[in-house]
């Protein structure tokens, strides 16, 4: 009977010794199993704590975690995926109204443009205005016109006078309309009845106030204030500054011949470029918030066209300005404007614009929450409504985001998206 207990005593002392050795064996491949890895190069992992041999950073623990989905999320391109605990957001799906920023610039309303012609031909004598986008009043001189029709006119008339015949009244009536539809005015014409002398000048005024401009062969105010600047085309104030194309004194003008026009600066236009993924957005009568310097200035859309360049098609969004000081307003200005969109139904997906990684080309992104940090995907997005940007693909509602996409973004890379 002893002899059988202490073959059990034996027995259980054997068992137990081998559990321990399973137990210990066990924490030791389970301490194996941890694993180590750089937070600024992820592709170096270690077994044991040590030191990044790239950067010199010490090496922190890596989560637990299934080992292959770590191992798949940390051999991805670093363009791709990036390692972060930034704390993640939602889209929102509420209603948010539109709002389009576009740049533009100031120009001349044609309707407000006057264009003086020659009545009479002649020889410039003496030019009163030298350089085009000169200020100038209603009724001021612009030039003297030296014209042998005026002379010739103008001695007929005097001859009349001379004779001081009744029946000559028709004819006197007849010259001295003659003389003003060439251009001279009631008081030139009573100088002349009073010192019974001719004066073969004539001087040519302002028809309104504005900056005047020297009229050439290619001088389009209409076109010009439909026409928007771009690289390819530049349209600007200074494209009909060439000296050879304004008047000098000693040239000869036409009878009916084009010489000036005068722009009104009194009602101009705000004229914005919009692209055609955003003019469906935009209606006639939308707010538009002008922006002139530092100043803001409300306005409307009053019409909207289409719009060519040598290299792109846009539209041409079209804001009435008017304004009693000329000085308030300076025409070529460069301008931003932020158009009001009506609020759309239907509920799509917003989010915040620091969220989005402009790519180019129209292309964005944005960086989508997985387990251990952000992968880059490509969206597709709508209208801007002041710090929120519509999602139309690419985004469901259900996806979380890194709320501030350039905490994420090296500025040594590019983003590769999983559906470039």
């Amino acid at each position: 009977m002893l002899r059988v207990l202490v073959i059990l005593l034996v027995f259980v002392s054997c068992n137990k010794g081998r559990e321990n050795t399973k137990e210990k064996m066990d924490n030791e491949m389970h301490d194996h199993s941890k694993m180590y890895y750089c937070p600024m190069h992820p592709e170096v992992t270690s077994d044991k704590p040590g030191i990044c041999p790239k950067c010199g950073m010490d090496l922190e623990l890596m989560p637990h975690t299934n080992s292959t989905d770590t191992l798949a999320a940390l051999i991805q391109p670093t363009n791709r995926f990036v390692l972060s605990g930034l704390k993640a957001i939602v889209p929102s799906t509420g209603n948010h109204t539109g709002r389009i920023g576009a740049l533009g610039y100031l120009t001349y309303n044609p309707d407000y443009v006057n264009t003086i012609s020659a009545r009479i031909a002649g020889r410039v004598e003496k030019m009163y205005v030298k350089y085009n986008f000169e200020k100038v009043m209603k009724g001021q001189k612009l030039l003297d016109l030296y014209s042998p029709e005026l002379l010739t006119i103008q001695n007929e008339y005097l001859y009349i006078l001379k004779t001081n015949d009744v029946s000559d009244e028709y004819s006197k009536a007849s010259i001295r309309s003659k003389m003003i539809n060439l251009g001279m005015n009631e008081k030139e014409i009573s100088n002349i009845e009073r010192t019974k002398q001719v004066n073969a000048t004539i001087a040519i005024y302002a028809t309104s106030n504005g900056h005047i401009h020297f009229v050439s062969e290619n001088t389009d105010m209409v076109a010009h204030a439909l026409r928007f600047p771009n690289s390819g085309n530049i349209t600007d104030m200074s494209a009909n500054t060439s000296v050879a194309e304004l008047i000098r004194e000693g040239d000869y003008i036409k009878k009916g011949e084009e010489i000036f026009t005068i722009a009104d600066e009194s009602s101009i236009w705000a004229l914005f470029k919009v692209m055609p993924s955003d003019i469906g957005s935009i209606q006639t009568g939308d707010a538009v918030d002008v922006i002139i310097n530092t100043t803001t200035y409300s306005g409307k859309v009053d019409f909207i066209e289409k719009s060519f360049d040598n290299t792109e098609d846009f539209y041409t969004l079209r804001v009435y300005m008017t304004c009693s000081d000329h000085s308030q307003f300076k025409i070529g200005t460069l301008i931003r404007g932020y158009i009001s969109t009506k609020n759309n139904k239907d509920k799509n997906l917003w989010i915040p614009a620091a969220s989005v990684v402009q790519l180019g080309k129209g292309n964005s992104a944005v960086f989508v929450k997985k387990q251990l940090g952000y992968e880059a995907h490509k969206i597709q997005t709508g209208k801007q409504s002041f710090e929120w940007i519509e999602v139309l693909s690419g985004l469901n509602a259900t996806d979380s985001i890194a709320p501030v996409a350039s905490y994420l973004l090296d500025s040594e890379a590019f983003i590769s998206t999983d559906n470039n």
